[in-house]
């Protein structure tokens, strides 16, 4: 059964789409059956890829008939799917938000549309837009965890506590209730510090937000121990239209390398993968 993972934040620009791309890139080149599915109406991870061969559909069917059926292109990589988001309109007048509003049960469409692909792949990876909305709520409703990346720095960290936390908060099922709409437990957050730099203010409020939800203690959200720094391997492998672990295996100094860091948060989120290298299934397909 895939696991199902979406990046949220109410705050555009934080990294959701890197984050997106390359954790799946790393699942697919440790030989995972890995989906990804751009929500976001920019569409940035559906511009990602050279895709060789695009399906005939995407998000809107997706969405509207829960049926995946031709909604799944290859991105050209072993292993790594995408399907790509069809809707660049939103609110101004594309068809995925007006179904949505149509009835309270289309927000499980999405979900159910999940369900079909399960056994299909081993991981499926949601973006989503740096909003509350509609779109948000069936994809937080269809994961099983949410992955947030913060900015280490005063309005993005506390954004992510005022903002992110308190929307997520908000879909907590009703009292005497133990699962939400959707009939499963609320996902659990797994806040992820994203671009930190090397000064002493980024460490202060990366030690702050640890600190910060290990008092609350709630079990909603986790500080993960994964750290992205920020470095150029990242843009420069988008530039590329390749996921960031390829461009750059190793690097000098003290800061990981890209393939150090993806590498790094697979195995914090799915310890059952620790050990396997990216290059073995590499060697294995190239062979």
């Amino acid at each position: 059964m895939a696991k199902v993972y979406s990046l949220v934040s109410t705050k555009g620009g934080v990294g959701k789409t890197s984050i997106s791309v390359n954790l799946a890139a790393i699942f697919a080149d440790l030989g995972q059956r890995t989906l990804l599915i751009d929500t976001d109406f920019a569409q940035n991870l559906s511009k990602y890829f050279n895709i060789p061969f695009p399906a005939d559909s995407g998000l809107t069917q997706l969405i509207t008939t829960t049926d995946p059926e031709g909604c799944i292109s290859h991105t050209g990589f072993t292993n790594l799917d995408i399907i790509v988001n069809d809707d660049s309109k939103g609110d101004k007048g594309g068809p995925i938000l007006p179904f949505l509003r149509e009835s309270s049960s289309h927000v499980l469409y999405f979900h159910m549309a999940l369900q079909k692909l399960a056994t299909e792949y081993d991981y499926i990876i949601v973006d989503t837009q740096g909003a509350i909305g509609l779109l948000q709520e069936a994809v937080i409703l269809a994961s099983d965890e949410v992955i947030s990346p913060v900015v280490p720095n005063y309005l993005d960290s506390t954004e992510f506590v005022t903002g992110t936390v308190n929307m997520l908060r908000s879909f907590l099922p009703a009292p005497g209730m133990k699962t939400t709409i959707a009939g499963r437990p609320l996902p659990t957050c797994n806040a992820l510090i994203n671009r930190m730099g090397r000064t002493n203010d980024s460490r202060e409020m990366a030690e702050w937000l640890s600190r910060e939800f290990d008092e609350v203690g709630d079990g909603m959200v986790r500080v993960l121990k994964t750290i992205v720094p920020d470095i150029a391997a990242y843009n420069k492998a988008a530039g590329r239209s390749e996921p960031a672990h390829r461009f750059e295996p190793k690097r000098r100094g003290k800061t990981p390398s890209a393939q150090e860091t993806m590498l790094e948060l697979a195995y914090e989120l799915q310890p059952k993968l620790t050990g396997r290298k990216p290059h073995d299934v590499l060697s294995a397909v190239e062979a």
